[in-house]
């Protein structure tokens, strides 16, 4: 199978290169700093696993004021960066027209293998008006100028909570925040255009459901659903533009700013939804981490992952339709809560990790188990009695065994986040689970005019048709993991993927605020999986 850190390890040697063309991106080589001021050698080793030699890159940051802030500002951001890029955040450099700046910088968390995952900056910049100057981020280079006092980030926003944003916005170019791997496996809409995968383009109109859209309708628990702080910061690492990251921002800092307890005692702020494993994200407050370096929401994503523990009383694991709800979509934010609370944990890393290694150890027990009748052992989804699937709605409580092909993409979506993280064995059998699902969604998940179920039976010929056209894009973004996961060798499954993707262009439709946020969080990286 493909190992998916190794693809990331190599792609961040040759980032440099690939980014070159794009907007605000440019790369050099130690020759480059031939007349670097004093204070650091670019042909000296870091001493910690990376040496100068590896490109450097030039990342432009475009800051945008916020109205009213003039005058001497400090500004506040985070660069994330993919693994293997950068062992040393001092070898970072910030530069205003040209000029070295004094910044404060650190590291905020490490990849597997040591490097940084994400590097904070704070500079102090003048502002006259509504204009700011662009910053050179250069990394891979030691810096010069003295280093500047850090604050807290509080300090730098609007309001101390972050509900209304910074006061000065720092804006990444999206093909660097894509190559990055901060939001998952992702192409910009760029890198997509004229392919099959423009269509999330057209679908996800995030202008339509943005901060503005959302904000009236906040008293509705369902609008919560499917995490709208990591849909928008995707859609920020695909657009690159002002209008994701206000959202992506503003929306994860009152999601933050609404949890009540601390530790097993945390609970989301949803109305009536605090204990629902559907509504407890800790992906979105990770990745605000890695963005912008405040502790608070690193804090925060640790004490929703040790609350989720807590939601499962009987272990994460299926218990039969009599001992409560089963789906893939609380399996999903589950093991999402205790991976990426593991990614930013500065001191309980290894404990969201084992929390993590026994969620998935129990679903592939589910997968491994299907109903009788099924003897597949290649192609499994996660097959329960749909009577602990219905989540409250008799309607849904169809009488027989199967598994929900749009739910499995949350499920999915973790399983690959998981084996990222963990490397190794564990690795292999997360991927190999990927692939199981995909296979069996592929031959078995559609009806005969190509729509995926909403339904799919498992051990019988029955399924339920999906009477809506708002699932094309998870079944296609499955089976294109399971493709990339099986070393691209299986055309089923890249012919399964083009027709779900055509079909989606065809027919696709996000008529609501909770269609868009499923649609749009995890599926718009199908095209990573067919091209990379």
């Amino acid at each position: 199978m493909l190992d998916r850190p190794r693809a990331l390890a190599s792609a961040a040697l040759l980032l440099a290169g690939v980014l070159a063309s794009a907007c605000g991106v440019s790369p050099e080589t130690p020759s480059d700093h031939a007349n670097a001021p004093a204070g650091g050698d670019d042909t000296a080793s870091t001493g910690s696993g990376l040496s100068s030699h590896d490109a450097v890159s030039r990342i432009t940051v475009r800051l945008v004021p916020q109205s009213g802030v003039t005058g001497r500002t400090r500004v506040s951001f985070a660069v994330p960066l993919p693994r293997g890029a950068l062992n040393d955040a001092s070898r970072t450099r910030v530069l205003a027209g040209g000029v070295e700046l004094s910044a404060a910088r650190r590291a905020l968390a490490m990849h597997p293998d040591g490097s940084v995952r994400s590097v904070q900056i704070q500079v102090d910049i003048a502002i006259g008006g509504a204009a700011a100057p662009d910053l050179e981020v250069v990394v891979g280079a030691p810096h010069a100028a003295k280093d500047l006092a850090p604050v807290p980030v509080e300090d730098t926003l609007v309001v101390p909570d972050g509900t209304q944003g910074p006061r000065v916005w720092a804006i990444l170019p999206p093909s660097w925040l894509s190559a990055s791997g901060v939001v998952g496996p992702m192409l910009t809409e760029d890198e997509t255009a004229g392919t099959a995968y423009a269509a999330w383009s057209d679908l996800c109109d995030y202008d339509a459901y943005d901060i503005d859209a959302f904000l009236p309708k906040a008293s509705t628990p369902g609008v919560w659903l499917y995490d709208r702080g990591t849909v928008f910061y995707r859609g920020h690492a695909r657009r690159g533009d002002l209008e994701t990251l206000r959202t992506a921002y503003r929306e994860t800092a009152i999601y933050r700013s609404k949890l009540t307890g601390k530790g097993q005692s945390t609970r989301n702020g949803v109305p009536d939804r605090g204990s629902d494993p559907r509504y407890s994200y800790t992906q979105n407050m990770a990745i605000h981490y890695l963005m912008t370096g405040d502790d608070r929401f690193r804090e925060s994503a640790e004490d929703l992952a040790e609350a989720m523990a807590s939601f499962w009383p009987e272990g994460p694991g299926y218990h039969g339709e009599l001992e409560g709800l089963w789906t893939e979509r609380h399996a999903g934010f589950t093991l999402l809560a205790y991976t990426f609370a593991s990614i930013v944990s500065d001191d309980r890393r290894d404990h969201f990790r084992a929390l993590a290694d026994a969620a998935v150890a129990a679903f592939l027990d589910v997968q491994e188990h299907p109903p009788k009748g099924y003897a597949d052992a290649n192609a499994r989804c996660f097959a329960v009695f749909a009577g602990a699937h219905k989540e409250g709605s008799p309607e849904e409580d169809y009488g027989y065994f199967g598994c929900s092909p749009w739910m499995s993409a949350i499920l999915a979506d973790a399983l690959d986040a998981h084996a990222t993280e963990r490397g190794g064995e564990a690795a292999e059998k997360a991927r190999a689970s990927i692939v199981k699902l995909g296979r069996i969604l592929a031959r078995d998940g559609r009806d005969a005019e190509g729509r995926p179920f909403y339904w799919m039976g498992v051990g019988t010929t029955k399924d339920e048709p999906d009477p809506d056209d708002e699932h094309w894009g998870e079944s296609a973004y499955v089976i294109a993991m399971a493709y990339h996961h099986d070393e691209k060798q299986d055309p089923a499954l890249a012919k399964a993927v083009s027709e779900l993707s055509a079909g989606l262009a065809k027919h696709g439709d996000a008529p609501h605020m909770r269609s868009f946020n499923w649609q749009c969080r995890s599926a718009p990286a199908t095209g990573w999986f067919m091209m990379r």
